[in-house]
Order: C-alpha cells, then structure tokens, then sequence
C-alpha cells in the first residue's frame, strides 16, 4: 500500500493573528450573532442588525426557527410583515408543532391584515393546544373578532348610505381589475427580431388637481393622522416635509444626500404603514361612528363650528379689503398684484360657498380695486411727446420699446440647436417666468367666472408683453376682451384692449393701433372717465402723427428712380427742341 499511494506531505497551519482565531463552534457562533443581531435591532441599526440574522441561520440546523422567529419580530417591528411572514413560514416548516412559531404566523398574518386567515390560523392551533398554551390564542381570537366588529358591524351600514352615489365611481377606478390592453404589434415585432432601435413609451396622462381637492385632501390627511397618532401627527407631517427639505439634503456640499434622503423616505413609509395597518383594524367611519354617541350633540357642535368658520372667514375678507385700500392709496400697482395674486391664489379659491356665501361680491370687489388701480397708472405725461422719437408710445403706454427677436430654428440631428431645460442654465428671469405662467395656467384651468378669466388671461398677457411673446400676447388679450364682455366687465375689457395697445406699439402696426385706441377710446367714455379719454386721446394724436410721418417718409429708391425719370424725361425735351 505504501508503494502504491504516495504520502502527502507534511504542510504547515498559516500562522494566525490572535484576533483571527475563532476557538468557538458553530452553535456558539450562531447563538453570538443572534445576540449581536437583538442588540444592534434595539438601537436601530437595522442594515447590521439584519445582516447577523443572516448569518445566524444555518439550513442545516435543527434549532434554526428560533434565529427566523427572532428576525420575523425584527421584520414586523420595521413594518416588513411580508418578510416576517416567510420567516415565520420557514420556522413552522422547521418546528411545525411549535406553538411559539404557529403563534409568530399569526401575528405575521395580523400584521398584513389578513384577518380571515388570522382567524383560520388562530382557530386550528388553538386545538392542538391545551392549558396555559391556549391563552395567547384565545386573546388574539378576541382581539380579531372586534377588529370584524369595527369593520363590518354596526358603522358599515350608516357608511354606506352615506357613500353610495360614490361607491360605483370607486368600483371602477380601484375594485375592478384592469383590463389587457393588445400590445403594439408593430414595434414589438421589431423589438423581438432586434430591428428596433427606439423604445416606444406609453403617453402617461398628467391629473390635474383643483386647489379645492388639494385642500380637501390635505385636511383629510390631517384628521387621518390625528384619528391614529394622537399628538404625534405634527411629528409625521415635519418628517414629510424634511424628505425634500434642502437645509436636510445639501447636496450640492456633501455626497452623503441620497443617503439621507434613502433613511428619511424609509422612516416616512414605514410610519405610513403602521398607520395604515391601524386603519385596517378601526377603519375611520368606525371612530367616527363610535364617537356619535349624541348625534343631536354632534350636530349643534358641528353647525357652531362652522359658524366660527364662517366669522372667521369675514374677517379675513374685510382685513383683506381693508389691506387693498390703504395699497391703492400708497399707489403701489405692483405690490397690489402682488397681494392679490396671493389672495386669490391662496386663500379664496379654497373655500366654498358654505363657508364663503358672498363669495362672488368678494371676488367682484378686489378685482374691481385691483383694475382701478391698473387704470390709474395711465396718466398725462409730464414731458414733450415727439412723433420724431419712434419711442415715444411705448414709453407713454409704460412698456419697454424692445424689438421683436428672431426666431430660433430647430435643425435635426444638431444638438446646439435645441434647448434643454433640465441641463442647460436658464436665466432667472426665464425662470420666474416659467413659474408665473405655470401658475396662472393652473388657476385658469379651474376657474370658471368669467371675471376671474378675465383677470387670469390679462395676467398671462402682461407676463407673455414681458419676454417678448408679442403674438401670444395679442391672443391672450383677445380672450381677455372676450371674457370681460362675458362678464359685462367695462374696466376690464378697457384693460386688455390697452394690452393689445401697448403689443401693438412694440410691433409699430400703427393701423391695428389706430382701430385699438378707437375702442379703447369708446370704453374710456362708457367708463365716464375724463381722465382716461384725455390719455386714449393723446395716444390717438401721436400714432396719427406717426401715420403721416410714414407716409411722408419716401424710400431712398424711390427718390432715385424718379430722379432718373426726370432726367430722362428732360433730356428728350431738349433733343426734340
């Protein structure tokens, strides 16, 4: 034997540091790691603390369930019931007749809310067990049966009455699955035979949100909050809004901000779905309904409540009204659109009629302030006023006398061409424009008065006169006149055919401004205003006077052709004589 099998040869251990020499066994290794795991899950450390319960479990290992029930209490108590569940299913397949780990995959259950299951689990192993091991089964079974009580016991019928002209609207947008639309056979050909360099994507409908529901919806999410955390509400609605907070991130100074913002959309999701399984166990009409005990009491609460609103809500409006008039009397226009802008925008279109009754007086009478004070912004000049000076009519109609730019044509295929907003640096005025007019875009959408329109498109025109969008302007004003006359608006139909004026100033069609002023001229004595008249009628004189000087401009080509003509005509005279 010794001829016919070489003997190995002798070999050496690699020396170790003390520190790497691990003396223990595999039993002690796992049970270290699992207390490394608990004790690094109470200080919330989860990435190491998930890490040791990895380690700690062996397939192999006949006591393994007892590391997977140790991790499926560390997944429920990091709102991951889906995780806990496969864990507490791994242990039962390991300790199937265990009562602690039946017990785990019915909490894990629980935790999902998947009460009839829960009820299932709880109901066969509550027979296989006897005495002091029962107990916990029995509490959970009385903890579950209130859990159906609150859901569908006596609350669910007064919710749906209330809820039933909705309820077929909910059933089709989220109970009813969604049907398979047929793919585009065309490019999915292409696409599988490799033969289709572009990836088509599907048009995604942008849903725009009135600020009525924005509020609607903000308030309910206040009142949901409060229902389940008590006090601690204000403490998740400041957590929502650090997540995009840029004090919190920095991410322009430190390289640590996705990190931060990774821990802050974690800690947001997973108090949402603690709050979320504590809706499914009580849902809100049923705290609602617990808490009408008296619904005569609740009633005359509620009708005081919004009679506070309602007082609060007029004195807001006379303190806005009374705020207007001490601005117009300082004349300050720009700091008047200002606070209108952000009145309107903010505080009046987010109540509603129960609230606000003299709703459309209130509208009525700031927009009315705010068109005086534009008109009051007309005045006679102190100044001479040329007709030699191709200026002077901007500077009358108080614009800037800027020229028209050229258009900017889009190559295919040259990349200097186009314009990207996301990368390329974009002058902030470009941007405060942008924002304005997304804004008043988002307001016009949803307004419906035809005074509001009017007010809204004459915004967008002044904010489209101010980057040079000449054309889009004069639409805009069109529509302004046409809403104003919708809304028997005299001043405001004045206002935007002054618009229309001062585009057509820029532009020098001293044609289309002679018809504009004429109508302007006409509002301006409907309006009864000798002031307003005496301005439409100096604007009148000085684009007649730059009529004339136009027609008396002569081209320096036509000069030379009659010169020539002349010439001609004198030089055969004196051949003939």
């Amino acid at each position: 034997m010794s001829e016919s099998w070489p003997v190995p040869p002798a070999a050496m251990a690699p020396p170790l540091n003390p520190w790497e020499v691990n003396p223990w066994t595999d039993e002690q290794n796992r049970s270290m790691w699992r207390s490394w795991a608990q004790s690094l899950a109470r200080v919330r450390r989860n990435a190491a603390a998930m890490y040791y319960f990895e380690k700690s479990i062996d397939d192999q290992d006949a006591n393994r369930y007892v590391a997977l029930c140790m991790r499926s209490n560390f997944n429920r108590s990091i709102a991951n019931p889906e995780q806990a569940l496969r864990d507490s299913l791994r242990a039962s397949e390991a300790a199937p007749c265990n009562p602690y780990v039946n017990l785990q995959v019915a909490d894990a259950l629980y935790d999902l809310n998947r009460f009839e299951e829960n009820k299932l689990t709880l109901h066969n192993n509550s027979l296989l067990v006897q005495g002091t091991k029962r107990t916990p089964f029995s509490r959970r079974m009385l903890v579950v049966n209130s859990n159906f009580q609150d859901s569908v016991g006596e609350s669910l019928g007064p919710f749906f009455l209330k809820n039933m002209a909705r309820m077929a609207s909910i059933h089709d947008g989220a109970l009813r699955p969604e049907k398979m639309m047929p793919a585009a056979t065309r490019w999915k050909a292409l696409k599988d035979l490799n033969e289709c360099d572009v990836n088509s994507h599907k048009e995604r409908k942008s849903i725009r949100i009135s600020p009525m529901e924005m509020a609607r919806r903000k308030r309910k999410m206040k009142i949901y909050n409060q229902n389940y955390l008590s006090g601690s509400w204000i403490d998740v609605a400041f957590l929502k809004n650090l997540r995009n907070n840029p004090i919190v991130l920095l991410e322009r100074y430190y390289k640590s901000a996705r990190e931060r913002r990774e821990y802050l959309n974690n800690s947001y999701t997973t108090t949402k779905r603690f709050i979320k399984m504590l809706h499914s166990r009580s849902p809100m009409y049923n705290e609602q309904y617990q808490r009408l005990s008296n619904p005569k009491v609740m009633d005359r609460l509620h009708q005081a409540n919004m009679f506070r609103i309602q007082y609060q809500a007029r004195r807001h409006m006379l303190s806005i009204l009374r705020t207007i008039r001490e601005i117009r009397e300082q004349k300050d226009v720009q700091r008047l659109r200002k606070f209108v802008a952000k009145v309107m925008g903010e505080f009046f279109v987010v109540k509603t009629k129960t609230v606000m009754p003299w709703k459309i007086e209130f509208m009525n009478e700031v927009y009315n302030h705010l068109a005086l004070s534009l008109c009051e912004a007309y005045n006679i000049p102190n100044y001479k006023v040329s007709p030699y000076d191709n200026d002077s009519m901007c500077r009358l109609l108080g614009v800037n006398p800027f020229k028209p730019s050229e258009v900017h044509q889009v190559v295919f295929g040259r990349r200097p061409s186009y314009v990207y907003d996301e990368s390329m640096p974009v002058n902030e005025h470009v941007r405060a424009f942008r924002m304005a007019k997304a804004a008043l875009d988002r307001r016009l959408y949803f307004s419906k008065l035809p005074i509001e329109r009017s007010y809204l498109m004459f915004e967008i025109a002044d904010c489209l006169l101010s980057q040079n969008h000449l054309v889009q302007c004069l639409l805009y004003a069109k529509r302004a006149i046409d809403e104003a006359r919708r809304a028997n608006s005299k001043i405001w139909e004045f206002l935007a055919t002054m618009m229309q004026a001062k585009a057509h100033a820029i532009l020098c069609k001293y044609e289309r401004q002679a018809e504009v002023l004429n109508s302007a001229y006409v509002l301006a004595k409907e309006l009864k205003s000798p002031k307003l008249c005496t301005f439409i009628e100096l604007c009148r004189m000085l684009n007649k006077d730059y009529m004339m000087l136009r027609k008396m401009a002569v081209p320096a080509s036509t000069r030379r052709l009659r010169y020539r003509v002349s010439n001609r005509s004198s030089t055969a005279l004196s051949v003939s004589h």
